[in-house]
């Protein structure tokens, strides 16, 4: 049952992948452009509703493409590109497939959607499949100096020290999200021959951080799996301590001290700066690009929240375990 459940989940996963890289120009490779011209739409293959290329109904299209350098070929088009019977439509070839030249918007968050979405459909499809492998009851792990079972460790209270790291992983995860997304208003505009022209530039300058594209969200992602790893540990410990009491605090030497204010007052020092530093550099301007200049403001004020509200030193969190 349980095989089934997770298979169906890859299925949907992959159906929305499948979707994602119809719908978000994923296929058509750089941000700029070699060729740019004009199509008139020859002949067409319907895909879907359901298919290999997502849920719902696109059209493969080959289309007579004038290139404005001169010269003129039939170029095919994936599907999701163009429709039947359309006629001078703007369209571009970089290095990949030629698209439709109408904004460069999902250049970024297209393919970390299609990254997040595939890794999902592959945990999906790794879990039906270990599923279906029988378990190995004879074979257990070597004793560990403090062993806990799992239903202690489900079982044991969870810490703000613990929350506060689990809240931190999910805002890892958030900030990949954040950098997609005020990536849109930043490259919403068509392409041209040569190099690509922001709508608005100054976005550039309201971020504090300013890494080449979807470097900020792979170090964000991977920095919120090892917070994730290390506040499992924690939660571990946490367990022992409940089970173990002092003879555990003893051999582990908790540090007697409580923690430290300066961190905090960094990142609030930080959330300032990049308050004003987006208010500088954006002006007057729509709320979706104050939101996208906002992007570095926003993690920051929601990193000091957790800070704040799940503070919690290694003896405080002791002190809270010891006689549970």
């Amino acid at each position: 049952m349980r095989a089934l459940a997770f298979g169906l989940a890859a299925v949907l996963a992959f159906l929305a992948l499948a979707t994602t890289i119809r719908t978000t120009d994923v296929l058509t490779g750089a941000l700029e452009a070699r060729q740019v011209g004009t199509a008139t739409v020859s002949s067409c293959t319907e895909h879907g509703p359901i298919g290999r290329w997502g849920v719902g109904t696109a059209h493969g299209c080959d289309a007579d493409v004038r290139w404005d350098g001169g010269g003129t070929e039939r170029v095919a088009f994936a599907p999701g590109q163009l429709e039947p019977g359309e006629q001078g439509v703007p369209v571009f070839r970089s290095t990949r497939e030629a698209g439709r030249n109408d904004s460069a918007r999902w250049f970024l968050a297209g393919p970390l959607a299609a990254v997040a979405l595939g890794l999902l459909a592959l945990w999906f499809l790794t879990a039906a499949v270990l599923s279906l492998v029988p378990s190995r009851g004879g074979s257990k792990k070597p004793e560990e100096e403090w062993p806990v079972t799992k239903a202690e460790v489900k079982a044991a209270p969870v810490t703000r020290r613990v929350r506060r790291l689990r809240l931190l992983a999910w805002l890892g995860v958030a900030t990949a999200a954040a950098e997609g997304l005020a990536s849109m208003p930043f490259f919403d505009a068509p392409r041209r021959a040569g190099e690509f022209v922001s709508p608005w530039p100054r976005l550039e300058e309201a971020w504090l951080v300013d890494l080449p594209s979807g470097v900020l969200a792979g170090f964000a992602v991977l920095t919120a799996a090892v917070v994730g790893l290390v506040a499992e540990s924690v939660h571990k410990d946490a367990a022992r301590i409940v089970r173990y009491g002092q003879s555990y605090l003893d051999a582990k030497k908790v540090p007697p001290g409580g923690g430290s204010w300066v961190p905090t007052v960094l990142i609030a020092a930080l959330a300032t700066w990049a308050i004003v530093q987006a208010a500088l550099a954006i002006g007057n301007a729509p709320l979706v690009v104050w939101l996208a200049g906002g992007r570095d403001a926003v993690v920051l004020l929601a990193l000091l929240g957790i800070v704040l509200a799940t503070r919690q030193s290694a003896k405080d969190m002791a002190a809270q375990l010891v006689g549970k």
